[in-house]
């Protein structure tokens, strides 16, 4: 017998009541929405809401990966990598919102009214004395529902049957911002731990690109039309094709006319092959999806990748994956970022908003599917998580630690239990210091600090020194990476105390020095720093005294230590220590100075003769000028400085080419190691000398003189610290001390280094 009816009006738009999210069953149980119905018209998907037991639902449901608020992004937004709480601009109701409208299990009785709501397999539903309710969805979101939902269910069956996929895999959904009560932090706290589990426990992984189809044709044109051909080449021809690749232009027409007689295709508005490319790496760019901090997770559990973008058109995530890593093996993403990121500035995608978005996720998915973690350590494993997902964006600075979580639990061996707590209340800056925690208790190493930023890029000014703000990845080039091949304070077991509370860290050290001089410049940094360069060989003595005598040299000549110690001892060279590799990079050393230097000379010139010119400007271009001719006519001897008459004479040239006189000096020897070592590992850095006269660089930002040099235990390069009035210290940065680098000072006499240890409290 069936329940009385209401005589209410059977009208879909009729107002239901806000969807009441009731407590899970349990931490293993999740929500699962099934799509009933849509109305178009009316921009209505009917959907129910059950909850299953994750461990017996593997497969039977496909899990959303998007990204909130707008698909796309502007400039303002990509330069800002962390984004500190909710935009209202972009979550904001918008005409093309989405009503939800879920159907309890009551509604689904046959009735034989006509006006009953059907569903897919043809009962009727009771909308009218069932408690019915409803869920609005906005902006990005809303447009997947409007386009996977369209025409429905004919059109996804069929594209998900061609797919391989099953029914349930069609209709079943799950999705964060629905699946989980976001007014809830302790339903989100204990879903955290799921994330990770719910992705690779899916039967298909939807990555969901946005509505927009700007730039679509190209990016499936390019992954159908010439990705099989470079990889056909390459499975054919082997190392000698990959060579070809590698030593092409691959933006020039001619080379795809004569290597494939391929054209660009004129049909989707391209004219060249450059213009193929920019709008094909700009297709990444501009979509918010692969700047998404929760995305790194996601797709690394997907064990089957689809994406879906605009109306309806889906692309494999293999293949996706497939050509990025080829673009990588063929060394053509930088030129791609160069390139595209001159041409799209005018689009507001400036070069230094983004990186190629996609490369990074897939280092990590490899080394987690292949489970690299169990030989190299689960901390490293987890740590590269982190990294990708810092400079990506999110709405709660707390995602950059919990949307690795999952990652982190599958690396985990069984007998550990996960190592912080996963709490959605605590603060960015708990979150943080248990993530550095967790770091520097179980690995050997002191590799974090080595991804610490500058203090002015720092969002969270109370964060401990020793924990990186994981809201921004501006710090400077890493000179201790992990398996770095430093090794000044590595020891066996190193013994740490960290406090959560009070934010120390306690660990042991060998203070070397305190700063007595740092020389510090300004920008430009081919003119300024060769200045510095003629000071720093001014004040070292001829030889370097804490090197290894050298023949009948006390010690290593200063231009050598000099050069070392502004490269970082070349140590992202794969070839350092080479006698050729030495010999190339004095050679560039010394062309570096003469370009800088004559630039300086020429610059002095130029404005002298020009009135226009600020006299305050010139007189100091020319103070300059006369402190750099007296510091080389003091250094003898000289090794590898060029002489004052050979940049006389660089800057007559370039003088008489700024004048429209000739052409512009150039330096004959290429490439330059030198300048392109000092690029990475010298910006934000100043060149420091000790009391006891030792050279190295330090952070110019953080350092200061009188602050103290220090190798600490499984650190692999030395750290600057401050002393403050209490004995504890601040952390100021990486340092590189040329003389300490191989553990110099803790290779000795087991007994006697012991002596030098000290406790060392970070704050």
């Amino acid at each position: 017998m069936s329940r009385p009816r209401s005589h209410s009006n059977p009208n879909p738009r009729r107002p239901y009541p806000p969807y009441p999210y009731l407590p899970l069953s349990s931490p293993r149980h999740i929500r699962i929405i099934r799509i009933l119905h849509f109305d178009p018209a009316l921009s209505q998907v009917y959907i129910s809401i059950d909850e299953h037991d994750l461990s017996y639902f593997r497969k039977r449901f496909t899990a959303l990966s998007y990204t909130w608020g707008s698909a796309l992004e502007h400039y303002e937004e990509a330069i800002c990598t962390a984004q500190l709480s909710p935009d209202a601009t972009r979550l904001r109701k918008t005409p093309k919102d989405v009503q939800l409208v879920i159907l309890p299990k009551e509604a689904f009785e046959t009735f034989q009214r006509r006006d009953d709501l059907a569903n897919q397999d043809g009962a009727m539903l009771d909308m009218y004395t069932t408690p019915v309710s409803t869920l609005k969805v906005t902006g990005n979101l809303a447009d997947f529902f409007r386009s996977y939902a369209d025409g429905w269910p004919h059109k996804q069956h069929t594209m998900g049957y061609r797919a391989g996929l099953k029914s349930d895999q069609i209709c079943n959904l799950w999705i964060d911002a629905i699946c989980i009560d976001q007014g809830n932090e302790k339903e989100i706290s204990a879903q955290i731990p799921l994330m990770g589990e719910v992705y690779s426990s899916a039967g298909r992984v939807l990555a969901w690109l946005g509505a927009d189809e700007a730039r679509l044709d190209v990016f499936r044109w390019l992954h159908a039309a010439v990705y099989p051909l470079i990889q056909l080449a390459i499975d054919r021809y082997g190392e000698k094709a990959l060579m070809h690749f590698r030593t092409s232009n691959f933006t020039e027409d001619d080379f795809w006319e004569s290597t494939f007689q391929l054209k660009p295709p004129t049909q989707l508005g391209m004219q060249s092959w450059g213009a193929v490319w920019v709008n094909y790496y700009a297709f990444f760019r501009a979509r918010r999806y692969f700047q998404r901090v929760w995305i790194v997770q996601e797709v690394v559990m997907a064990e089957n990748l689809h994406l879906h973008c605009g109306n309806g058109v889906q692309l494999r995530g293999k293949d996706l994956e497939g050509f990025v890593h080829l673009l990588g093996q063929l060394g053509w993403v930088d030129t791609l970022e160069a390139m595209a990121g001159a041409v799209l500035e005018k689009d507001g995608l400036t070069y230094t908003s983004r990186d190629f978005g996609f490369a990074d996720i897939l280092e990590v998915q490899r080394h987690h599917t292949q489970r690299i973690f169990e030989v190299g350590g689960w901390p490293r494993h987890w740590y590269s998580a982190v990294s990708a997902v810092r400079r990506r964006g999110c709405f709660k600075p707390q995602d950059k630690v919990f949307a690795t979580v999952g990652i982190l639990q599958q690396a985990l061996p069984s007998h550990i239990p996960f190592p912080f707590p996963i709490d959605a209340s605590l603060s960015a800056e708990v979150v943080f210091t248990h993530a550095a925690a967790v770091l520097l208790r179980h690995w050997p190493e002191l590799s974090l600090f080595g991804f610490i930023e500058r203090p002015s890029r720092r969002l969270f000014t109370d964060l401990p020194s020793w924990v990186p703000d994981l809201t921004t990845a501006e710090f400077a080039w890493t000179l201790g990476p992990f398996d770095s091949q430093f090794s000044a304070g590595i020891p066996p077991i190193p013994i740490r105390e960290v406090d959560i509370a009070t934010g120390t860290l306690k660990v042991r050290g060998i203070m070397l020095d305190t700063i007595k001089k740092k020389y510090e410049y300004s920008p430009p940094m081919n003119i300024r720093l060769a200045e510095v360069v003629l000071q720093v060989l001014s004040d070292l003595p001829v030889d370097y005294p804490h090197t290894s005598p050298m023949g009948d040299s006390p010690g290593q000549f200063r231009e050598s230590a000099l050069i070392h110690t502004m490269t970082g001892h070349e140590y992202t060279n794969p070839h350092r220590g080479r006698p050729e590799e030495t010999a190339r990079l004095s050679l560039s050393f010394r062309d570096y100075l003469l370009v800088g230097l004559g630039q300086l000379f020429s610059g002095a010139a130029v404005q002298d003769e020009d009135t226009s010119y600020d006299p305050n400007l010139v007189a100091d271009l020319q103070r300059r000028k006369e402190l750099a001719i007296k510091l080389l006519r003091g250094l003898n001897p000289k090794r590898l400085i060029p002489r004052e008459e050979e940049i006389l004479a660089y800057a007559d040239s370039a003088t008489k080419a700024r004048n429209g006189e000739g052409e512009w000096p150039v330096v004959v020897r290429s490439p330059q190691e030198f300048n392109d070592q000092i690029r990475r590992v010298m910006v934000h850095r100043s060149l420091f000398t000790t009391a006891d006269g030792w050279l190295g660089i330090c952070l110019d930002e953080t350092t200061e003189e009188g602050d103290e040099v220090w190798v600490l235990e499984g650190g692999a390069v030395p750290y600057v610290l401050k002393k403050k009035p209490d004995g504890t210290r601040r952390f100021c940065g990486e340092s590189y001390v040329h003389g300490v680098m191989s553990g110099e000072l803790v290779n000795g006499e087991e007994g006697e280094v012991e002596k030098k240890w000290q406790d060392v409290v970070l704050v």
